[in-house]
């Protein structure tokens, strides 16, 4: 443990920090601050769901693979830590597809989390084997004995149940209770498609719903940080869609990918992102505007400033040319607002890479960001607005503008309960951390206090 430490560069309290925002993304009870000091002496978690938390945000930080046994030999956990990869590069069958997707969904959140991420050719080769081969494959059924039988009104209950969870994600975010009823729900689906009966029609239906409901819970662990299931769901959601015939969903979730690769490797993001805009080629405006966003948003991590004002401003354009009867039914969030907010964060990412135009940079983004951000009339989009809020303050900090930065980390602080998105709890109070001298008390101990409630 002591190595593993120090390899990480975490101090005993800085782990446990990481390691509780894991154990809230699954749901299992927090550690106290000073819990590693014991385990520093020689002690071992009680918990496996602790173990495996502990190895989960070591290999994250210091990209060496641990499992709870090199922190702890006395140990014999039996769940072996797989790669969000695994069973899911190469061809695969649509019945052993459906297989695999409810082989996954039956484990618990705490098991899930335990998935560690893939990344450079891997994950590419996988997302890219996902979206060849033909363009849907028909269902073969059980023995025509079987009598259950899926009729369009159940296929249509279904879809209304994945709009709405996708509304109750705009505003509280991808908790732990969120979480598990999609993928309560998404094991339901794929139970129907594998045991019950149904027309073709209704099974292109469950497919999509089943391929949306992945694509949530896939969204949702990253909106937890659980980087690893998220890869995992979008990869499977990525295949379902395939199957369903819909390239409009393959778009959407290459480009979750890409967007999701921004932080730790922009190289990556960028050829995810070219990949969402050539599956969108096809499809309506909407869909297209869609991918060139992410598309800006990774070529701005990346450092190209060219780059990203090319497919920028063809975002922009193509977003005008959509027609709301045009859109897919997952697409209805992407609104003029919303993809300004997305390019102002792509500036403050900018800004950073190109010191002699940050100021201009950073004044542009803060004209895009507020609009969604400091919003108090409208709850419909309350974790994008809290997302983007923290890229609006930390472009404030940025350009040293610090009244404006602390007047909106206070605004900010107002919107925190309700929103249950472990990633946006922990850029806080990333930022409050950071920030930390350039902020009032009341400003830090209003951020504490908000961090606090559920």
């Amino acid at each position: 443990m002591c190595r593993a430490l120090s390899a990480a560069g975490l101090s005993a309290r800085a782990l446990i920090r990481e390691v509780n925002w894991h154990l809230t993304a699954v749901g299992h009870e927090v550690l106290h601050p000073t819990a590693a000091y014991s385990w520093l002496k020689g002690s071992t978690p009680a918990s496996p769901a602790v173990r495996y938390a502990v190895a989960v945000v070591l290999t994250r930080v210091t990209g060496i693979a641990y499992h709870p046994a090199d922190l702890w030999p006395a140990t014999a956990d039996p769940v072996p830590l797989l790669r969000a990869t695994d069973d899911l590069v190469g061809p695969r069958g649509l019945r052993r597809l459906l297989d695999i997707a409810a082989a996954w969904t039956a484990l618990s959140g705490a098991h899930q989390g335990t998935v560690q991420p893939s990344t450079g050719p891997l994950l590419i080769t996988s997302a890219l084997d996902a979206t060849s081969g033909p363009p849907a494959e028909r269902l073969r059924h059980p023995a025509a004995d079987r009598i259950e039988h899926v009729l369009p009104p159940m296929a249509g209950h279904l879809e209304s149940t994945l709009a709405d969870l996708r509304r109750l994600d705009d505003q509280t975010g991808g908790g732990a209770v969120s979480h598990r009823w999609v993928r309560t729900a998404l094991a339901g689906v794929l139970d129907l498609l594998r045991n019950a009966q149904y027309s073709d029609d209704v099974g292109r239906r469950l497919l999509r719903t089943a391929g949306g409901l992945a694509q949530l819970a896939g969204w949702m662990c990253h909106d937890s940080n659980l980087t690893g299931p998220a890869q995992r769901y979008h990869l499977l959601a990525l295949r379902l869609a395939k199957a369903s015939g819909s390239a409009e969903a393959v778009a959407n979730n290459l480009g979750m990918l890409a967007y999701q690769m921004v932080p730790a490797n922009p190289a990556e993001a960028v050829r995810l992102a070219t990949a969402a805009t050539d599956a969108a080629r096809s499809s309506a405006a909407a869909v297209r505007a869609r991918a060139l966003g992410r598309l800006a948003t990774a070529h701005a991590a990346a450092g190209d400033l060219h780059a990203y004002q090319t497919a920028a401003d063809a975002c922009r354009a193509m977003l005008d040319r959509a027609k709301p009867e045009d859109t897919p039914a997952d697409l209805y969030y992407y609104t003029p607002r919303q993809q300004a907010a997305e390019h102002g964060h792509a500036l403050v990412l900018l800004a950073a890479t190109y010191p002699p135009h940050a100021r201009r940079l950073l004044t542009h983004a803060t004209d895009l960001l507020t609009p969604l951000a400091m919003t108090d009339t409208d709850d419909t989009y309350r974790r994008s607005a809290l997302l983007h809020g923290i890229h609006l303050a930390r472009a404030h900090l940025l350009a040293h503008d610090r009244p404006t930065a602390t007047a909106t980390i206070d605004f900010l602080a107002q919107r925190v309960p309700g929103v249950q998105s472990v990633r946006c709890r922990s850029m806080l109070a990333d930022l409050r951390g950071t920030a930390h001298r350039h902020l009032p008390t009341a400003t830090r101990e209003a951020v504490d206090k908000a961090l606090s409630t559920a």
